[in-house]
């Protein structure tokens, strides 16, 4: 668990962004994680709470051990393309 918390941003790569979707991975592992920008309730542009994740097999971790550092990622990513509010 403290590994997690840890975990550099530069663990993750982007390897798409369009205006509703971004899909990170993990770089030493290979989960992939794409998250999707949807409009909330109040107006404002976020990722939804649902992802799909395609597991790496044979990964030494499950994508659940990075779902929230890839989410912390994929939200900073959104932010600076403008994707999100």
């Amino acid at each position: 668990m403290f590994f997690e918390a840890t975990m550099s941003a530069h663990t993750f790569e982007v390897l798409s962004r369009a205006h509703n979707e971004i899909v990170v991975c993990h770089a030493a592992e290979g989960h992939r994680f794409k998250f999707f920008v949807i409009t909330n309730a109040h107006g404002k542009k976020v990722l939804s709470d649902s992802v799909e994740v395609v597991a790496k097999e044979g990964a030494a971790h499950t994508p659940e051990f990075f779902s929230g550092s890839a989410r912390a990622f994929a939200i900073t990513v959104a932010h600076r393309a403008h994707a999100i509010d």
